[in-house]
């Protein structure tokens, strides 16, 4: 991935939305909205290949397929729920941006509690010997 390239794009598209904000205030939010999507998409692409090295990864260190897919699941909450939020904040929306975040937290908490389930029955498990 080529970040300066990255970056200059990132830069160009915020003055751009800043100039469109100044002359068409109600164009400015769909606007930014286009902008991540595009950012993101671009993003995806570029971290495809990294998944399947993590997969490739994870099979032959003998992590299962189940934590692979929890720790996948958050990420992807995670950006979802910072990018959604984001775009609240620059509608003026605060609030609804901080009860975003709070729903991503419990949606993280709700996808991880296997794991955590696992971890304290290890640990249990040691302890006990």
């Amino acid at each position: 991935m080529n970040l300066f390239s990255f970056i200059g794009a990132g830069i160009v598209m915020c003055v751009l939305i800043v100039t469109v904000k100044q002359w068409k205030p109600e164009l400015s939010l769909p606007l930014t909205v286009a902008c991540g999507a595009v950012m993101s998409l671009f993003l995806i692409t570029q971290i495809a290949p990294l998944t399947e090295e993590i997969r490739s990864f994870a099979s032959v260190e003998g992590v299962e397929a189940q934590w692979l897919g929890i720790a996948v699941k958050c990420v992807g909450i995670c950006i979802a729920v910072q990018t959604a939020a984001d775009v609240c904040r620059d509608a003026g929306q605060s609030a609804l941006a901080g009860k975003l975040e709070l729903g991503g937290k419990a949606a993280l908490l709700i996808v991880a509690f296997p794991l955590f389930r696992e971890m304290l029955h290890l640990a249990v498990q040691i302890m006990g010997e």
